[in-house]
């Protein structure tokens, strides 16, 4: 798994596929190299095969934590939803309901399937999953983001306003709080504060234009930090 995750932190997903295939063929029990068979292929773009290589993980040891943050990481970097990703969020929240992450990613893994599927989870358990995230973790400045975007979506424009607010104290240089609260404030019609907004999100936006594909570099580099845990945290 260390060859294979200095790969993939060196932007070589083809070669790194190779490695964790043959790993996952010598280890066929081994969660760590599911998981960077997994990232493997969703650096190469292959997002239904990754989805399926950590959901095995998660099978593995289903009270094991790594799989489904690592599901909750792709799931924030891709648009379209996926059903078995949330039916294992969904199990990782029931396993673990005073995780904060836990409670966050299945919270965006609903809010993304409602907008596909009519008989997805309604905004009031969302947004229950998302303040229980807060309670757990009060500096989640991502869980603020996605119940300020919940609060959008019902045009509640103080609200979202509000949560992008927290989301900016916590993380001044959060990039979509800032362009979201800028959205928020047009919609509310105060336009001197969304175009102040705005410069501020095009100054952040500027000096982190280096940091390309910046989730699919989070995937790699919790492979990096998941090859340096001991095995018995991980199987």
């Amino acid at each position: 798994i260390y060859w294979g995750s200095e790969l993939l932190l060196h932007h070589a997903p083809e070669p790194a596929l190779e490695v964790f295939t043959k790993g996952n063929h010598l280890y066929p029990h081994s969660a760590r190299m599911l998981i960077g068979l997994g990232a493997a292929w969703f650096a190469r773009g292959s997002y239904d095969q990754a989805v399926m290589r950590v959901s095995e993980a998660s099978d593995l040891n289903p009270n094991d934590p790594a799989p489904y943050l690592f599901m909750g990481k792709m799931q924030s970097a891709e648009s379209a939803p996926s059903e078995k990703i949330v039916e294992k969020l969904q199990r990782f929240v029931a396993q673990q309901p005073d995780n904060a992450e836990a409670n966050y990613y299945y919270a965006v893994g609903l809010w993304k399937l409602r907008k596909v599927s009519p008989d997805a989870a309604g905004a009031p358990q969302i947004e229950s999953l998302l303040n229980h995230a807060i309670r757990l973790h009060p500096n989640f400045a991502a869980a603020y983001v996605q119940l300020g975007i919940v609060h959008a979506d019902e045009k509640d424009y103080p609200k979202a306003i509000s949560e992008y607010q927290q989301a900016i104290q916590v993380d001044t240089k959060m990039e979509e709080a800032h362009y979201r609260l800028a959205q928020a404030y047009r919609q509310a019609g105060d336009a001197a504060k969304a175009a102040a907004e705005l410069r501020v999100y095009d100054q952040i936006a500027r000096e982190l234009a280096q940091e390309t594909e910046r989730e699919r570099h989070e995937i790699r580099q919790f492979v990096y930090v998941l090859r340096d845990q001991p095995p018995a945290q991980i199987p």
